[in-house]
């Protein structure tokens, strides 16, 4: 007969598992046979920094996305030339409120889920 087919207990197969190896890790001692290079944080609040940094570079990368094409739009108009009356602060202005709205109704978009 097979070896797999073979009946056999719970207990049993958890003490095949825990002198398995490195193929499988022991999680009834998590800090059993492990190095600093295993650990993923060095501090107990080292997740919350990680989550505050991810969320800091999406937000940076987002923001970037809004705010550089309108300013860089209104900076090759300014080579041109504007027309009578009209600054770069405005051109940038109508830009960025032009691109947070198109952005707003993405977002509403989604999260009702309308347009599918």
């Amino acid at each position: 007969m097979a070896e797999i087919s073979k009946f056999r207990d719970l207990d049993t197969r958890m003490a095949e598992r825990r002198h398995a190896g490195v193929k499988v890790r022991d999680l009834t001692r998590p800090d059993r046979g492990r190095t600093d290079f295993e650990k993923p944080f060095l501090s107990p609040l080292g997740w919350l920094i990680a989550v505050i940094l991810n969320i800091a570079l999406v937000l940076i990368i987002a923001l970037g996305a809004v705010l550089v094409p309108p300013l860089m739009t209104c900076r090759e108009q300014s080579a041109r030339g504007f027309f009578a009356g009209d600054t770069f602060q405005a051109c940038a202005g109508r830009g960025i409120s032009a691109r947070f709205q198109d952005l707003d109704g993405r977002i509403r978009k989604l999260v009702l889920r309308s347009g599918q």
